[in-house]
């Protein structure tokens, strides 16, 4: 797996890192420049609600799939699709993202929004890529009043082949892992042992849980069960306050949390997996957080020269194009995650 991941990330720097082939006086206009303090990403966001992002193929660079209520103009969320380009250019020594909304949208999103789609809120996307011949999508959605964890699943044969046969099921209950209470944002260890998503099933605030995934060749069996499973709180990473959106990206885990100790309102955090343990959670600090919220981060890197940790996440902060906007921002410097 650790492999295969420098493999694509060293593609995804050949294709889309094409400015240090450029003559030394080349000229470029650029879009948003990444830095170390958070950017707007202008070209997705709207004067609505925009959060709760996904990579679904985070070493090619091209979709974001996020929830969004600009739709029905702030009655409720759908999970809708913006577009990223990145560029390293050696020159100035700087990353520039171009974001936007695309015209159209490929067979396979296009299936997926009409099916998972509806009056009702789709809240906390995530792709998996399972271990073998399926591809999963999660996501929350509170058809019932309360949240439940959803997914859609397809033979990876079946799009994007010469005539492949674009079948997509679902959308299902994932009932490993549902309550009667709110379950959302479900994200999986880098190894596929646990699966970490947050309920409100105990207490009167959100907290983490995970549960262990089965071997590769059970996991299918384990996803599409009609049997509730265990989960397990995890208390070094839960708090007495809200705590939400665990996103895990190699050894490393975002979330959200209104905890005591932070900026205000809720503000992002990290933890390490550290001998097969989750550190005690850090606050990101004033860099990142500001008195107003951020929510939902997701983490990845870019591959130019050096690697370049990026944080992706929504924030209602002053100066945006109105309630939550997506933002992007450089981490490298207050965390630094181990590649294997």
């Amino acid at each position: 797996m650790a492999i295969l991941k420098r493999f694509l990330l060293l593609l995804f720097a050949l294709v889309f890192t094409a400015c240090p082939f450029m003559p030394d006086d080349y000229e470029f206009e650029y879009t948003t420049i990444v830095t170390e303090s958070p950017v707007n990403l202008e070209g997705i966001n709207s004067a609505y609600d925009d959060y709760n992002s996904d990579l679904p193929y985070p070493y090619q660079g091209l979709e974001i799939y996020f929830s969004s209520n600009r739709k029905s103009k702030g009655v409720h969320f759908d999970i809708i699709r913006g577009s990223l380009f990145l560029s390293y250019h050696e020159k100035d020594d700087l990353l520039d993202v171009h974001s936007g909304i695309p015209g159209e949208l490929n067979t396979y999103e296009t299936k997926l929004f009409d099916l998972i789609n509806s009056p009702d809120d789709q809240l906390g996307p995530h792709t998996f890529w399972g271990p073998q011949e399926y591809s999963y999508f999660f996501y929350a959605d509170n058809q019932h009043g309360d949240y439940d964890i959803l997914y859609t699943h397809h033979l990876k044969s079946d799009f994007g082949t010469y005539q492949a046969k674009e079948l997509l099921n679902g959308p299902d209950t994932l009932m490993v892992i549902n309550s009667d209470m709110d379950d959302l944002y479900p994200s999986i260890t880098e190894d596929q042992t646990k699966l970490f998503f947050c309920s409100n099933r105990e207490n009167d605030h959100f907290d983490i849980y995970s549960i262990p995934l089965p071997e590769a060749d059970s996991l299918h069996a384990f996803i599409t069960a009609n049997e509730p499973g265990e989960p397990v709180l995890n208390t070094v990473l839960s708090s007495d306050y809200n705590d939400k959106c665990p996103y895990i990206y190699e050894d490393i885990m975002v979330f959200t949390s209104d905890r005591d100790g932070g900026q205000g309102g809720f503000d992002l955090y990290y933890s390490l997996l550290e001998d097969g343990t989750w550190s005690a959670p850090v606050n990101f600090g004033p860099k990142i957080n500001t008195e107003y919220d951020e929510y939902r981060p997701i983490f990845f890197s870019f591959f130019g020269y050096d690697f370049q940790n990026l944080m992706i996440f929504s924030s209602d902060r002053p100066g945006g194009q109105g309630g939550f906007d997506l933002y992007m921002v450089k981490t490298d410097g207050l965390i630094l995650p181990t590649f294997k």
